[in-house]
């Protein structure tokens, strides 16, 4: 090159060009990345909701299920029946049924029943329908066997079920018949249904029995059988090609670039190291929250930047905030402040593995006898303060290796390690006199008791949080049978009922 001539002129507007194409790229190319990893993350969480949705729906159904075949089968082994359908007239089995009617409130209809089908008494005061007679008559002792749905009058929809009576030689003497209204399931299902998703029990002809929610386009879809009744549980959840948090990654995507961009053409104006810094400081504050970790605060040397760095600042906190406080809370229960459901199925798997490697640990399921009443006679404000109450009490007894928890309603679980069978009885009587000063401090004066189901977690057998629950709601049941204000325990081996 000769020495006075003149380097090749390159285009600055050319490379200015290129530079900002090549950041468009790299942003385009960085959310295209960052919506796909979160489209395949969104599609993750909501399977797993879907399912953990499933189970939870599954076990309210079959756990009320479960409940009215134990009523069936209590009923049609009382000993006062059995005299009645070998000696008692038919005025007498009427008596019954509608005395056994008065203490079932959920239940539709209640009737004695011949072997061959016919009902003892008034079918309309007993409240078995036409429908039901008709089936009855048809399928006889068989009835037992099958899981019958009736929709003939609206407002009185209704499934039916029957337990055989029988005397000591097994021989057949006829039936319990109950319905139950298919409201007291609709219930359950609507109270499982999570917002924007759909739950339904389909029936064996494919039919739905109760459904809550309704879904157009592309779903996801959790079937599970129901054995029991021969039905399938159906959840199902909308796919989204694009969620509202991916439009909002884009939307921020834009804004972003757009903001980068006006800064990219300061950073060429001016040729100001300092500025290309906070620049930089910037782009990673930024990053930091794409990827929801703590952004570091920005420092700037330009009084002009600052009002943008404490901006961005105070939004990194209150994002940080913002998720600590939505953990805490996804685990709490608003009213009580004590951990919830989740919560609760979140510690349950590490008790268990204390269980296993032998350390006692007791499954406690309590609740509020009368709670309902409570609500009718002082208002849901009083029955409020009696749950807030039991909560305290439930506080101020449990260590901190144990666990409380409020499941649902008046539904309370307690963990306990470390204690045998009378440990828990004595920590139960504890319970039950701190609760009455607790409730005089909450200026409730009403005498309020609590009933209370025990079970051992099994770490040795296999053991889950379903067979768990479902041992200590059977005892549960058994202490509100003996006359509420008990604790009883679901192991044979070691029942001890307290008053």
């Amino acid at each position: 090159m000769a020495p006075n001539a003149s380097p090749a002129l390159v285009s600055l507007r050319k490379r200015f060009v290129w530079l900002l194409a090549g950041v468009v790229g790299l942003f385009a190319a960085g959310m295209a990345l960052s919506l796909l990893f979160s489209l395949r993350t969104n599609n993750a969480a909501e399977l797993h909701l879907l399912k953990v949705e499933a189970a939870q729906a599954h076990t309210s159904v079959m756990r009320r299920w479960s409940y009215y075949r134990e009523v069936a089968d209590h009923l049609a082994s009382d000993p006062q029946l059995l005299d009645l359908m070998l000696v008692g007239s038919i005025e007498d089995k009427q008596q019954w049924a509608m005395s056994r009617q008065r203490l079932l409130p959920n239940i539709l209809g209640l009737a004695i029943v011949s072997p061959q089908g016919e009902v003892y008494g008034d079918t309309s005061l007993l409240r078995v329908g036409p429908s039901c007679q008709r089936d009855l008559l048809q399928r006889g002792l068989n009835m037992q066997n099958q899981v019958l749905i009736h929709r003939d009058v609206p407002g009185l929809e209704h499934v039916d079920l029957s337990a055989s009576v029988r005397e000591a030689g097994d021989e057949a003497l006829g039936q319990v018949f109950l319905s139950v209204r298919l409201a007291q399931l609709q219930r359950i299902v609507d109270d499982s249904t999570q917002p924007g998703h759909a739950i339904a029990l389909i029936d064996a002809a494919g039919e739905p029995v109760v459904s809550s929610g309704s879904l157009q386009g592309a779903v996801r879809e959790i079937s599970v059988a129901l054995p029991a009744m021969g039905w399938t549980l159906r959840v199902q959840s909308p796919v989204q090609r694009i969620t509202h948090n991916g439009r909002l990654q884009i939307l921020a995507g834009v804004l972003t670039l757009i903001a980068v961009l006006l800064l990219l053409v300061v950073v060429v104006v001016r040729l100001r190291r300092p500025v290309l810094q906070d620049i930089d400081a910037a782009m990673e504050a930024l990053a930091c929250l794409t990827r929801n970790e703590s952004a570091p605060p920005i420092v700037t040397r330009y009084v002009e930047f600052a009002p943008a760095a404490a901006d961005i600042n105070r939004i990194a906190q209150q994002l940080h905030d913002q998720r600590e406080q939505l953990a805490r809370l996804s685990l709490t229960d608003p009213l009580t402040g004590l951990p919830n459901r989740r919560a609760f199925e979140n510690r349950f798997p590490q008790m268990l593995g204390l269980a296993e490697r032998g350390n006692p640990i007791a499954l406690v399921l309590l609740d509020v006898d009368h709670f309902k009443s409570i609500n009718d006679r002082f208002g849901h404000g009083a029955g409020d303060r009696a749950l807030i109450a039991l909560a305290n009490t439930l506080r101020t007894l449990t260590r901190s290796s144990d666990m409380a928890a409020r499941l649902a309603g008046d539904e309370f679980a307690v963990l306990l390690s470390g204690l045998d069978d009378d440990g828990v009885l004595a920590w139960y009587r504890r319970l039950s006199d701190h609760l009455q000063s607790e409730l005089r401090a909450a200026d409730l004066e009403v005498d309020s008791t609590v009933s209370a189901g025990q079970t051992w977690l099994l770490g040795a057998a296999g053991d889950n949080i379903e067979q768990a629950f479902a041992r200590a709601d059977h005892a549960l049941y058994r202490a509100k049978a003996l006359g509420r204000g008990q604790l009883a325990f679901a192991s044979s081996k070691s029942a001890k009922d307290a008053g």
